[in-house]
């Protein structure tokens, strides 16, 4: 045996190395087909892999939707959700996915001839209101081309969107308008209301009130730890704008020429970027004049710069003594470059300085206290008139204040006219009963008591023109509703899992 062993030994330890290297291949192109396969998958849907392949295929219809004015597919699919254009797409290629595995489980189809008949309609393949198919065919050279899209994608779309709308159709199948929902509607939105109310203007209180230098040394006692002068600031600065001209230019001119001053701002911006940067130097060199204005605080620029863009902000937030030159500030006729030349800080503001301010405080303060004493004292009055079975009108003369009224209006006819307290008093007395006073309604100008009076009689015969649509209306956002629903659920048993995990 020994001899024997003997014999082959050299043909036995070829044959074991051989075996080795073949063993060592097939592990490690197993260990690099699992690890293509894990970087080739862009997820699972039913427990079933997508390869980044199909996922992409999906993701490039996503901008034929559009063009195909494939409306109802985009905007299901998409959802609400969505905040940025990649999670539209994922949204759309996932849920895509769970459309097409359920109308499948329902067995709902779309043929060729329903798909033909989505594809003449399209206008952007149409002469003269009639299919042209060499538009479709530019259509797919032109636009799915350059995608990796052809015809037959094209019509896979189509074919989604038609079985999308078949899904729904079957699915709000259980759900409709009812009678009193139709008619509760209309009257919702038709049916007129008769309203009036009492106005109390806060202007009224504002003269009243009396302020003496006892109370306005009291508040200030109270409130002199926030009561501060405004940081002030005075800036140098160069200006690369428009010259005056006549007439003044316009369109390409105007354009060429305010891009030439955004270069040269831009420059002067650069150069002072430099270490040892000298604004007045740097402003001789590039031949322009150095200006300076005045003291002036955050919410007072001065009237030199009062077209620059948010100056404000880059005075007196982004350049400090430290860091004292400004990016470029646009303004409507050319840019300006900016140096810090000084600030005044804030301090506390002694009794004399705050006491217009303080006066103001005190008077709105009390002024609207005021009113709002006046309101709810005057809403407790007409409230027990009105129980006393007077009308508003009288329960109004009875304590001694105006009546107005609101011309009838609905919701589809609101009252005309430019006063804002009567369009937006229209809106409060949708939400009060019949005979019902409202709360004080703060108002822009002070506050106001509504009374609705009445509520008319619908329009019958305008009620027969509209129910249909109304129905109709209803009916189609039951059917919306619950298809999203039903889809919401569906996705979630799909157990779609996005990425390699």
């Amino acid at each position: 045996m020994v001899k024997l062993m003997r014999k082959y030994q050299q043909n036995l330890m070829l044959l074991v190395t051989v075996l080795v290297i073949i063993s060592f291949v097939y592990l490690f192109n197993g260990q690099r087909g699992a690890d293509r396969t894990a970087s080739d998958r862009a997820g699972s849907v039913y427990g079933v892999n997508v390869r980044t392949g199909e996922y992409s295929r999906e993701a490039r219809k996503f901008n034929l939707c559009q063009p195909l004015r494939l409306v109802e597919l985009f905007s299901t699919l998409v959802g609400r959700e969505a905040r940025t254009e990649d999670e539209a797409i994922e949204s759309f290629v996932w849920n895509i996915f769970v459309l097409r595995h359920e109308a499948d489980a329902l067995g709902i189809q779309a043929s060729d001839d329903e798909v033909l008949a989505i594809i003449q309609k399209v206008p952007d393949f149409q002469t003269n209101g009639a299919y042209d198919s060499s538009k479709f065919n530019n259509f797919i050279r032109n636009i799915g081309g350059p995608n990796g899209l052809g015809g037959d994608d094209v019509e896979a779309l189509i074919r989604d969107e038609i079985r999308l709308g078949k899904l729904k159709t079957l699915v709000g199948s259980t759900v409709g308008a009812v009678p009193s929902e139709v008619r509760d509607i209309f009257e919702r939105r038709n049916q007129k209301t008769e309203a009036s109310f009492v106005r109390l203007k806060l202007e009224d209180f504002t003269k009243a009130v009396q302020i003496t230098d006892e109370d306005l040394k009291k508040l200030y006692e109270e409130r002199k730890d926030n009561l501060k002068s405004d940081e002030l600031r005075k800036v140098k600065y160069v200006a690369f704008t428009l010259e005056k001209t006549e007439p003044p230019l316009k369109g390409k001119d105007r354009v060429a020429q305010m891009s030439k001053l955004a270069d040269r701002a831009q420059d002067f911006a650069l150069a002072m970027v430099e270490k040892g940067a000298n604004f007045d130097e740097v402003a001789k060199k590039f031949e322009v004049p150095v200006k300076e204005t005045a003291e002036f605080s955050m919410q007072t620029p001065p009237p030199e710069l009062a077209q620059a863009q948010e100056l404000g902000s880059n005075v007196f937030e982004k350049i400090t003594n430290e860091q004292p030159n400004s990016e470029v500030i646009t303004s409507e006729n050319g840019y300006y470059v900016l140096q810090l030349a000084g600030v005044t800080p804030a301090r506390p503001l002694a009794f004399e300085e705050a006491k217009a301010d303080l006066t103001k405080q005190l008077t709105d303060e009390r002024s609207q206290e005021a009113l709002n004493l006046k309101a709810a004292e005057l809403r407790g009055k007409l409230e027990t008139e009105l129980k006393a079975g007077k009308s508003f009108a009288d329960a109004a003369t009875a304590v001694g204040v105006k009546v107005e009224t609101l011309a009838p209006f609905s919701a589809v006819e609101p009252p005309k006219g430019d006063d804002p307290d009567t369009r937006m008093l229209t809106g409060e007395a949708f939400e009060l009963g019949a005979g019902e006073l409202s709360s004080p309604i703060p108002t822009g100008t002070g506050v106001v008591l509504l009374h609705v009076d009445k509520r008319l009689p619908a329009d019958e015969q305008k009620f027969d023109q509209e129910k249909t649509m109304l129905s109709q209306a209803i009916a189609r956002n039951k059917r919306e509703s619950a298809f999203a629903l039903w889809f919401k659920d569906r996705r979630a048993l799909a157990k779609v899992a996005t990425g390699r995990g």
